[in-house]
């Protein structure tokens, strides 16, 4: 009985793991690449951890989330995850698609992921993972441009605009 006490308690030790992966993202317009790296701690079937990444879809967002995976399977190789954050903007300016402007300012917002997958055992305590899943996040821009009437006082006319973009994810990662 006791011994049976010890092993059970072994098996479940709290693990820190990593979790770096490369990301090709596509939605209606175009596919484009991602990474994103995610540290926490395994626990029996589960898996928690923080991330943070970098995403090129049409703006350049660096999203930080929080990860949880559910392995299954009689060797523990499948895995349902889930991810929710916040999408940080990672510049401040337009490309050349606007020449015009007076004032320009990305906001971030919601980015969350959800998926399957299933890893393949490498060597010892290392891993590839593949994972297919959906993906979204927002991003918002406010326009200024200068308005100035042949009469009177100018002023900055603002425009607002929010992207919303629902993404296919492929994921493989280490």
């Amino acid at each position: 009985f006791l011994v049976n006490i010890s092993a059970s308690a072994q098996k479940s030790k709290i693990h820190f793991r990593s979790i770096n992966q490369f990301a090709m993202v596509g939605g209606e317009n175009h596919v484009n690449t991602a990474f994103q790296t995610v540290n926490g701690i395994k626990f029996l079937n589960w898996f928690t951890g923080i991330g943070i990444g970098v995403d090129n879809y049409r703006y350049r967002t660096l999203p930080l989330f929080f990860d949880g995976r559910w392995f299954f399977g009689e060797e523990k190789k499948g895995f349902i995850y889930g991810d929710i954050g916040y999408d940080f903007p990672m510049k401040d300016k337009p490309g050349k698609e606007i020449s015009y402007y007076n004032s320009y300012h990305f906001s971030g917002g919601v980015y969350t992921d959800v998926g399957i997958g299933f890893r393949v055992p490498l060597y010892k305590k290392s891993s590839m993972l593949f994972s297919l899943g959906y993906n979204y996040k927002k991003v918002g821009t406010k326009i200024g441009v200068n308005i100035c009437p042949f009469a009177g006082p100018c002023y900055v006319d603002y425009s607002k605009y929010d992207f919303s973009f629902n993404r296919m994810i492929l994921k493989a990662g280490l």
